[in-house]
């Protein structure tokens, strides 16, 4: 069929051209010809009506015209653009530039509000300037919607949500406008004042497009094209109508693009994406909370679990620095053959003999290179006596450098000194724990106490800084608390208490001969501790005819407390991350569902403008809100719950900002790795088979 051309004194120049153009559908086995080699011109200005049967193919048409699909064969030209073999992004430039779409469902964008519908073609192309708004809010008061900018479409009437659509259909102030049946979903009265509206658009020099099955619709086309079985039947040319003169109260569309963009607008855009993605969350805002559970439990618990991790680590590290990282400790340990043998020989005054000797501490200090002291230790077990008031105490005979290498903190007077040691003078230090024991009422200074048969001066009061709980006496496992101390010279305590100590229990006794219940062997450098502890255990072995004693590395223990809280981390960050994979997986499940419930608004979407990038980024925003927002409050509880921890149970523990970070960088990629699916899947959605999802 020729091109069928009718000109007016008032048309312009053909915006439209189509020639020879055929649509063919694949239908598994079958093809589905709908356009059978269309030719149609339309002038700037005309207003055309588009009839026919179902199946004749005026949908099709229609689809093509609004570059929402691409013919088969023919060309189509748009202005002075060809447009049949654009591109996606292309068509979707052309759609949101060019046409305005007013649909017979109306495809308002529910969680938006009126002004923000009339705003969404400008947004995808990037034209929402503070002008261009000030349009749209003109377009709404042209449409006589003014007064009703921030209602949503579930607040407007039919005919209202129609207003709103025509509205929108001009915001980018396209060559045409294409409706589909507009009138189809309204009341007789509604849909008058729609057609009356758009016959005033026309008149003011819009051009329309619009299919329609109604006879009264068309008769206010300037033609009305008929179609059968794919093909154009015939044109009908109506009388001209005259109606007032439309409102031009709109100021034009203020076009950016051009100029290109400002920094500050180009920085703004991503907020504008999140606030949309944020409106879309909250449509259904229990499933949202539902969502973001998964990884607000998962951010919570790798911090936390960190933090707890690293306050135990940072505990047991810091027991074994006090300890000294330069030190040596060589403990007398009991061998199992004496236990035994002390069990079996209870109550017959056997002496059981074990352990360091002065000789030991003496040969250590003479053979080993690199060392800037050998301290020596005796522990007494003894009931600390001041009048009536008894302590169960422990004695600790050493040299005065004690206090240095050990880590006391002299709170009132003094340690005991060389002159002291020299003269084996009964004076003692003790603990601050100790004092307030003994003497709760009485300043412990120059007081006297009693431990064993002996009196003892106090010369000063001490805190150990040392975070060990425990010091082992005698050999057993057992021990008192460090505050319960009291330290007296060694010579003192090796005269007053002799070598062999008797313990009793239950009718039994049991006596044991040490002399040294610890060495502690101090290096001048870090570097001679390791290669000095096969030394010192073989020098101690060629004298020792049993394995009565034991070597303690602070060096070796504070690596090995570091390795073991690396894998501790790894293994806390192992049960967090499976929380995160769970809360990612909820939001792909719950991305995919929105992708489904949400396919007209795609189609509207990219009916409107957007491209396939712009959808993908909408819906991988909401993923991220979901993600970043569970992290924002995981990253808070995660900070809350060690605090609370720690109040409840006394248990160290240390929220570093490196768990934060990481924890809140992983929730943001959760969101990324597992909305992108549903994102990508939601932009390869056609754009026609999503305007027809119900």
């Amino acid at each position: 069929m020729p091109t069928t051309t009718i000109r007016s004194p008032r048309d312009g120049p053909a915006i439209i051209r189509i020639q020879g153009v055929a649509k063919t559908y694949d239908m598994g086995e079958v093809q589905v010809r709908a356009l059978r080699g269309v030719n149609l011109e339309v002038l700037e200005g005309d207003y055309v009506a588009i009839m026919g049967p179902s199946g004749s193919g005026k949908s099709t048409l229609l689809n093509l015209l609004g570059c929402l699909d691409r013919p088969t064969a023919g060309t189509y030209h748009l202005g002075a653009e060809d447009v049949s073999q654009m591109s996606d992004d292309e068509l979707s430039e052309v759609r949101g530039r060019k046409i305005g779409f007013i649909f017979q469902s109306y495809n308002l964008i529910h969680q938006l509000s009126l002004i923000e519908n009339i705003q969404m073609p400008l947004f995808y192309q990037g034209l929402d300037t503070p002008k261009n708004n000030d349009r749209c809010e003109q377009l709404a008061d042209l449409v006589g919607l003014g007064d009703r900018l921030d209602h949503r479409p579930n607040q407007l009437s039919g005919g209202q949500q129609q207003r709103v659509a025509v509205a929108r259909s001009l915001v980018n102030d396209p060559l045409m406008v294409l409706a589909d049946e507009p009138t189809g979903n309204l009341d007789s009265k509604t849909g008058q004042e729609i057609l009356d509206l758009m016959d005033r658009l026309n008149q003011s020099g819009k051009t329309i497009i619009l299919v329609t099955h109604d006879l009264s619709t068309a008769a206010r086309a300037r033609r009305v094209v008929h179609m059968k079985d794919g093909l154009i039947d015939s044109i009908v040319v109506n009388e001209p109508r005259h109606l007032p003169a439309a409102r031009s109260a709109v100021t034009g569309l203020e076009d950016e693009a051009g100029r290109g963009h400002t920094l500050w607008r180009l920085a703004l855009r991503p907020l504008g994406a999140m606030q949309i993605g944020a409106k879309s969350l909250l449509l259904h805002k229990l499933r949202s909370v539902l969502t973001m559970l998964g990884i607000i439990f998962g951010v919570c618990s790798v911090i936390a679990m960190l933090a707890i991790g690293e306050g135990a680590s940072y505990e047991a590290q810091e027991k074994i620095k006090k300890m000294g990282s330069a030190n040596i400790i060589i403990r007398a340990v009991k061998p199992p053959e004496d236990t035994k043998a002390a069990s079996s020989s209870s109550g017959r005054g056997s002496v059981i003999e074990y352990g360091l000797t002065y000789k030991d501490a003496s040969r250590i200090q003479s053979t080993i290179p690199g060392i800037r002291h050998v301290l020596p230790e005796r522990h007494i077990r003894e009931n600390v006596r001041f009048f009536r008031n008894e302590v169960a105490g422990q004695v600790v005979g050493t040299y005065p450098i004690y206090k240095d290498i050990s880590g006391l903190d002299t709170l009132r007077g003094r340690f005991i000194c060389d002159t002291d040691d020299l003269h084996q003078n009964n004076i003692c230090a003790i603990s601050a724990g100790l004092a307030r024991r003994l003497f709760p009422y009485q300043d412990p200074l120059d007081q006297e106490v009693k431990i064993g048969a002996h009196y003892y001066q106090v010369v000063g009061l001490v805190r150990e800084t040392s975070t060990e709980e425990k010091r082992p006496q005698s050999g057993d496992v057992t021990g008192h608390p460090l505050d319960n101390n009291v330290y007296v010279p060694l010579s003192a305590a090796r005269s007053r208490f002799g070598e062999t100590l008797i313990r009793r229990s239950a009718g039994s006794q049991e006596q044991e001969r040490v002399q040294l219940h610890r060495i502690t062997v101090q290096f001048a450098d870090t570097a001679n501790v390791e290669t000095a502890v096969p030394q010192i255990e073989a020098l101690l072995n060629r004298f020792h005819a049993k394995r009565d004693f034991e070597l303690i590395v602070p060096l070796q223990l504070l690596r090995q407390a570091e390795e073991t809280k690396r894998i501790f981390n790894i293994v806390l960050g192992s049960i967090a991350a499976i929380s995160l994979l769970v809360g990612g997986i909820g939001i792909m499940n719950i991305m995919l569902a929105t992708v489904t419930e949400r396919t007209r608004e795609i189609g509207v979407r990219r009916a409107l403008g957007a491209k396939q990038q712009d959808i993908t980024s909408q819906f991988l925003v909401e993923a991220m809100v979901l993600a970043i927002g569970g992290g924002l409050i995981g990253v808070a509880l995660g900070v809350l719950t060690p605090f609370i921890v720690s109040q409840l149970t006394d248990m160290r523990t240390i929220v570093t900002p490196v768990s934060i970070f990481l924890a809140f960088s992983i929730s943001g990629a959760v969101g990324i790795i597992f909305g992108w699916y549903p994102a990508s899947r939601a932009a390869s959605l056609d754009p026609i088979e999503a305007l027809r999802h119900e």
